[in-house]
């Protein structure tokens, strides 16, 4: 729990995200929840908008703030 209150002061800042499976997600962090988190991360070239990723947070293994 106290890992989801120390997210909660960097909302709105770029962060780095390592998965449990070995993924990286890189973004700005959303929202914080008790049980996940939403990032939005970069949109594929060529098209609008943002595109926003639920993660639980069970799966994360390491946040580094940019």
């Amino acid at each position: 729990m106290r890992f989801v209150m120390k997210l909660r002061m960097f909302i709105g800042n770029n962060v780095e995200l390592i998965l449990s499976n070995g993924d990286i997600v890189k973004g700005v962090l959303a929202e914080v929840n008790c049980s996940y988190i939403i990032v939005q991360t970069a949109s594929v070239p060529g098209y609008d908008g943002e595109d926003e990723l639920l993660i639980r947070t069970r799966l994360i293994d390491y946040v580094r703030v940019i």
